[in-house]
């Protein structure tokens, strides 16, 4: 909708060119002024699209209005109102920028006219603008590409100097420099609705980069490879202590800036300082890639400084049947302080004099609990063995630090253990039986698996393992089953409704009882109760 400004000293002509406006645009707002100094008065205080205008007005006639509005930020297209008297005036708006022009008595089709031709000129001009600005976007988008592959060649296996030299003078990059990289964990992002995952990684590349810009020129952009790994490169001519100290304090505050704004787990790795950055870039982004993972034996560090591990770097070699056939004999005795005391010394060996690679570590911990497990697999189907090795190596490897990692291992050797004693002791049926009468009592109540555990007086996986040995379902299958045959009693025997049935017999979404049900019979249960009544009057 366009705001319309019409301006005439003489009262019944404003009027009147006023109200033809009107008609012609119904859906525009149109204005009055009785001289220009008045029409810029109402441009000032609100946005105006289209001006008619007379030239002869006391005050500040038309074409001074003209120049004097010629000043407004916002483009505004004039339409001169001349006599053929004046009509040297009119020429001289025209060269003032005027859009048009119209002889007097104005004719509601040369109104309809001229505004058509307003509208086109908007259209067109809009047009315009956006094309030149989507021109301008993808020219940005294009450099910006162009830059991130240039700089992530850079760090990963370096550039000719002619590029380096593009480089710097785009950057302003001094001759010495080091590189950081920040690793965003896998914890969810917590935004907002309306935020996007790309916005606050945008934010987060501006916050390294700002944190990086403290102690001189520095850029950042994604790894072309990993778009959650940022990388910076900060150059200074000062000296490696002072950089690097900082350098590490403003790391530190970026960790805790997208902790506190985001929610999210920052892991920063920096290389060493290189006093040739140009050539010598990929060497500590290397290092500084190396740095980062060790935060797995560093939990409480979420900036690792290359220079602070590197001795510390241990490689290993698996060498550890013995500690396999301690540990699966302490399982078979059922001695559970000794598979702790084991386990522990075992663990701490392997960081006493250093550190691993995180990725050599998981790979030993998984060949030893697929070792290990031998233990068990006489007293487990193939199937549930395989199952629980899978599970079992899976936790490991998903374990975000070296003490959770101990902690799991510690658990599911221990596991193992209670595993063995309820097999030997033939217990198996007698537990599985009262599981069964258990929940046969309490299948409307909200039951689970910990639950169930904790009423046996044994661990939720031991009790998992036996029922699934017995019965050759889960615990949550045979918990569906029951609950879900108790329903379909009462769908034959009651006039409850289905959704008052869901709640009965532990359905605490009738929704989901709908699925299950028709899942297992291929119908509803509104649909089964009628089968059912239908089938009962065929009997009758």
């Amino acid at each position: 909708m366009s705001n319309i400004l019409v301006v005439d000293d003489e009262v019944i002509q404003r009027r009147v060119l006023a109200k033809m406006i009107r008609d012609a645009r119904p859906g525009c707002s149109v204005l009055e002024a009785k001289n220009g100094q008045e029409a810029l008065d109402v441009i000032r205080d609100g946005r105006i699209d289209i001006v008619f205008t007379d030239i002869k007005m006391p005050v500040l006639d038309g074409l001074a209005f003209i120049e004097k509005m010629n000043a407004s930020p916002h483009k505004i297209r004039v339409i001169i109102l001349s006599g053929y008297r004046y009509f040297e005036y009119a020429q001289k708006a025209i060269q003032l920028g005027a859009f048009d022009y119209l002889v007097k008595p104005v004719k509601e089709e040369s109104i309809c006219a001229v505004l058509d031709k307003v509208d086109h000129s908007i259209q067109q001009e809009t047009m315009h603008v956006l094309a030149h600005e989507q021109i301008r976007q993808q020219l940005d988008r294009t450099q910006t590409a162009y830059y991130e592959n240039l700089l992530t060649d850079w760090v990963t296996e370096g550039v000719s100097p002619l590029q380096y030299a593009e480089l710097r003078d785009q950057f302003a990059l001094e001759e010495t420099g080091i590189v950081v990289i920040a690793r965003i964990g896998s914890n969810r992002f917590h935004m907002k609705p309306m935020e996007k995952e790309s916005r606050v990684k945008n934010a987060l590349l501006s916050s390294l980069e700002m944190k990086a810009g403290l102690i001189g020129p520095s850029v950042s952009f994604f790894s072309r490879e990993d778009k959650r790994l940022l990388i910076a490169v900060a150059t200074s001519p000062r000296s490696y202590e002072v950089d690097h100290q900082t350098l590490a304090r403003e790391m530190e505050a970026c960790v805790l800036t997208a902790s506190e704004q985001f929610g999210i787990e920052l892991t920063i790795g920096i290389g060493e300082w290189r006093e040739d950055i140009g050539h010598e870039a990929r060497y500590s982004f290397k290092e500084a890639l190396t740095a980062a993972p060790f935060r797995y034996f560093l939990p409480d560090c979420a900036v690792i400084p290359y220079s602070e591990v590197r001795a510390r770097i241990q490689p290993l070699h698996y060498d550890y049947a013995r500690e396999e056939a301690q540990f699966k004999e302490a399982i078979r005795q059922n001695r559970n302080e000794l598979i702790l005391r084991q386990t522990d010394e075992w663990l701490d060996r392997i960081v006493a004099d250093g550190f691993p690679y995180p990725e050599q570590w998981q790979q030993a911990v998984l060949r030893m609990i697929s070792a290990v497990a031998g233990v068990v697999k006489d007293f487990v189907t193939d199937e549930v063995y395989k199952q629980m090795l899978s599970d079992t190596e899976t936790h490991l490897a998903e374990s975000p630090s070296f003490p959770v990692c101990r902690g799991r291992f510690q658990e599911v050797l221990l596991q193992w253990s209670e595993l063995l004693i309820m097999s030997r002791s033939k217990k198996r049926e007698s537990v599985v039986e009262a599981c069964i009468q258990y929940i046969d009592t309490h299948y409307m109540e909200d039951l689970s698996l910990d639950t169930v555990a904790a009423h046996l007086f044994f661990s939720p996986s031991s009790v998992s393992i036996m029922l699934k040995n017995h019965l050759g379902v889960t615990f949550s299958k045979y918990l569906s089953q029951v609950r879900i045959q108790k329903g379909i009693e009462l769908l034959q025997n009651s006039e409850m409704k289905v959704y008052e049935i869901a709640s009965k017999v532990g359905f605490k979404d009738d929704k989901y009882f709908y699925r299950v049900f028709k899942s297992r019979f291929g119908m509803t249960p509104d649909e089964y109760r009628r089968n059912q009544y239908l089938m009962h009057l065929s009997n009758d």
